[in-house]
């Protein structure tokens, strides 16, 4: 076997490719809040989008937003809706 050695290609990125969150955090202030719509009696569902809320605030802050950014959750059944709100609150 033999091996042609090549000038000038550029390497190939070994990052996973992650999107962009779908989450709006970047256009969140201290105090707003987003409904996501689930299906509050399944647990693993809720569960599943707070463990999808905790991936996107670490990609959120490695991609240059300040650590001390914090959210929180609860499971809400009100007039605003039913589901999983998440509060930016720091």
């Amino acid at each position: 076997m033999s091996f042609v050695i090549q000038a000038g290609i550029a390497p190939v990125s070994n990052k996973r490719g992650r999107r962009p969150t779908d989450f709006p955090l970047g256009d969140m202030d201290v105090g707003h809040s987003f409904l996501i719509e689930c299906d509050i009696n399944e647990k693993k569902v809720v569960e599943s989008w707070r463990r999808k809320l905790l991936v996107a605030r670490k990609r959120f802050v490695e991609a240059g937003a300040d650590e001390s950014v914090k959210f929180m959750t609860a499971i809400v059944n009100d007039e605003h809706g039913t589901g999983l709100r998440v509060w930016r609150t720091a």
